[in-house]
């Protein structure tokens, strides 16, 4: 591996003051025919921020895991399959792919819905809202919220030539996310 365009790497945590400070906020349009800038900002932040992220999930999934951890394997399991399975039916290139493409982030929000519904009828709905959902909850809604420093787009337009790098790199590749030339250049 010496091509350092395929290695995998873990980004560096971003300060607290650049992660939540400042005044680079903005409320987020859910006004269709501007949905795909808004899905491009989430999938710069989602990039970006990935150490942040993972640091606010890993708490969450650590906690509900040690009072039930057969509960949140079981969770983390059925997510896992739901992402494989869209992932095979994605690679045989059916009205999925194009939706994947398009539309990534409708895509995990579906995903996590057919989720909710299958570990509903297990009874373990408390423990995949608390070490699931409400993580990417609070993720998602960041990444919405948040705008892009030039910083940001900077180290987007490099992780863009080699998306596969990082961990949150390869789950967008996996949902079918590329960020697009303005995500990295556009600002709202």
């Amino acid at each position: 591996m010496a091509n350092t365009e395929h290695q995998f790497r873990i980004p560096p945590i971003r300060s607290i003051r650049e992660f939540v400070g400042g005044n680079e906020w903005s409320k987020p349009t859910f006004n269709p025919r501007e949905f795909g800038e808004l899905q491009n900002q989430v999938i710069a932040n989602m990039i970006y921020y990935q150490s942040n992220y993972g640091a606010i999930a890993i708490p969450f999934l650590l906690l509900v895991a040690f009072f039930r951890p057969a509960a949140i394997i079981f969770g983390l399991a059925v997510f896992a399959v739901l992402l494989a399975g869209f992932v095979f039916t994605t690679k045989q290139r059916t009205a999925l792919t194009v939706l994947a493409h398009d539309r990534p982030i409708v895509v995990l929000l579906v995903l996590l819905v057919i989720a909710f519904m299958v570990i509903k009828m297990f009874g373990t709905v408390f423990i995949f809202l608390l070490g699931i959902a409400l993580p990417l909850s609070l993720i998602v809604g960041h990444a919405t919220a948040r705008t892009q420093t030039l910083q940001n787009k900077a180290e987007n337009a490099v992780e863009s030539l080699s998306l596969q790098a990082t961990p949150m790199g390869l789950l967008l590749s996996w949902l079918g996310a590329k960020p697009t030339e303005e995500s990295t250049t556009k600002r709202r």
